[in-house]
């Protein structure tokens, strides 16, 4: 008998081939490889499975000629397998004419396209390519459309670019924390390929039942794909200095919001952190932004190195100054904050009372500093602050990725927009100031960056930093001397 290799990508046959997962999410952008692999293994699977019906959604109108159409009948044809097929286009479909196996296309756009979807039966695995709009009701119906004759070939695979921030793979899959991480990007902690579990809780013949459908997230990029030409790599490469967006979403897979994000520095897996307990001789401050739509104070803490940790945060809208003032203090508590920074707007004295914003915090026992209010030095030194560089761990010396600025993974809505705040269009140097609601945070981190203070003093007794995390009783760490 004779037999031909036709070959896959490493990292593809390592972590999707053959795996026994009901949902995969493969994200990736130019040259990643990822629906070349796919069409691979689909071509496998026609030939070598049973009663296997493969239903494979895409654009059939602007997609035929180059899509998940075109590119399963050419691997069909490098198996030389071409003539066990009837291959048509109307109706659009690859039919092995031997075991009755079939690929049957689709579009999922209009309601009758997904009436027409709905009403094919017995479906044994389903392709979704270029699924970036794709919604999450969307993703259940699919999900709920596979009946397969054999239960273990049953499988959803979206196949997708990062190119809407805003999707739910991205939102609910990549930016939370994962199930499971089974690899990281070299020098990272930021998850590569990962399990997400989807947790279903819900009552059935008067007992409570718990349903878990594991989804399977990779990411993957051009560094993944080994037959690439140095030509074609150089293509992506050359986009970091002519379309550093664009070189994220296709050299790091990253998703990133249309328009350009402002902070492209931003890494979860570099500048949010779990929570520690700060010592005690470590500076604070705050900083602040303020408006009746929203009262965004931050607090931060200073190591011996000048290193900054963003510890607490609040965001609250509708508070009068005397009220944002109270909320400010409770949060704060017993921290011995040496610093609280303010923008000079709050200087300005309003006509008909003769006070200003600063003067009523003031009568509220909340003392502020003024801070610069230069908006593109500040946003420059909040960058020059979350810029990633090389380091080594100082216990294991593995080389790392780290920044001068960490967030604790407590201070949620800073992260959230963090990731979101768009570059101004008509000044790219500036953070664009819509959508408001997300500016305000980021707002008061760069009253910070531009006025950031230098190093702590070190303590008067050496602390053991690993050993002060591990404390649990709150009693006790104030006797420690931490807070």
């Amino acid at each position: 008998m004779r037999t031909k290799e036709i070959g896959l990508t490493s990292f593809y046959f390592d972590n999707v081939y053959g795996k026994d997962y009901k949902v995969v999410i493969q994200v990736g952008g130019r040259f990643s490889s990822k629906t070349y692999n796919s069409q691979i293994e689909m071509a496998g699977n026609l030939m070598a499975k049973k009663d296997y019906k493969l239903l494979v959604i895409e654009d059939l109108e602007g997609n035929m000629k180059d899509g998940y159409y075109a590119g399963l009948k050419d691997k069909i044809q490098l198996f030389e397998h071409d003539k066990a097929y009837n291959i048509t286009k109307s109706p659009t479909a690859i039919e092995n004419k031997f075991n009755g196996n079939v690929a049957l296309f689709r579009g999922y756009k209009s309601d009758d396209q997904k009436k027409s979807v709905k009403a094919i039966d017995q479906v044994t695995e389903i392709i979704v390519e270029e699924g970036e709009w794709l919604e999450y009701e969307d993703f259940t119906a699919l999900l709920h459309q596979i009946r397969p004759k054999h239960e273990a070939d049953g499988k959803l695979t979206i196949i997708m670019n990062p190119v809407n921030e805003d999707s739910f793979v991205n939102t609910m899959f990549v930016e939370e924390e994962p199930s499971k991480v089974i690899e990281c990007f070299p020098g990272t902690k930021r998850p590569k390929v990962f399990e997400h579990n989807i947790i279903t809780k819900f009552e059935y013949n008067g007992k409570m039942v718990t349903d878990v459908t594991t989804v399977l997230i990779v990411l993957s990029t051009h560094h993944d794909n080994p037959f690439l030409t140095i030509a074609q790599r150089a293509t992506i490469e050359a986009l970091k200095e002519t379309d550093y967006d664009l070189w994220l979403q296709l050299a790091e897979a990253r998703f990133i919001k249309p328009g350009g994000a402002y902070f492209h520095e931003f890494d979860k897996s570099v500048h949010v952190i779990t929570p520690f307990v700060i010592p005690k001789h470590w500076d604070r401050y705050t900083t602040m932004d303020y408006g009746l739509d929203q009262f965004a104070p931050i607090w931060i803490a200073v190591d011996e190195e000048g290193n900054s940790y963003v510890y607490k945060i609040a965001h609250q809208p509708d508070l009068i100054i005397s009220e944002a003032a109270d909320l400010y203090k409770e949060i704060t508590g017993t921290d011995e904050v040496i610093m609280n920074y303010a923008p000079p707007d709050l200087w300005n004295r309003r006509q008909e009372t003769g006070k200003s914003a600063v003067d009523i915090f003031t009568d509220n026992q909340v003392y502020l500093t003024k801070s610069d209010n230069n908006r593109v030095q500040g946003w420059f030194a909040l960058k020059e602050l979350l810029r990633v560089y090389d380091s080594r761990d100082i216990q294991t010396g593995e080389p790392i990725k780290t920044s001068r600025l960490k967030i604790f993974n407590t201070c949620k809505e800073l992260i959230r927009c963090m990731s979101k705040v768009l570059k101004d269009e008509r000044n790219p140097n500036d953070v664009a100031k819509e959508p408001h609601n997300i500016t305000h945070l980021p707002d008061s981190l760069r009253g910070f960056a531009i006025m950031r203070q230098g190093t702590s003093s070190p303590p008067e007794e050496k602390l053991d930093y690993e050993e002060m995390k591990l404390y649990d009783d709150y009693e006790e760490l104030e006797e420690e001397g931490f807070y």
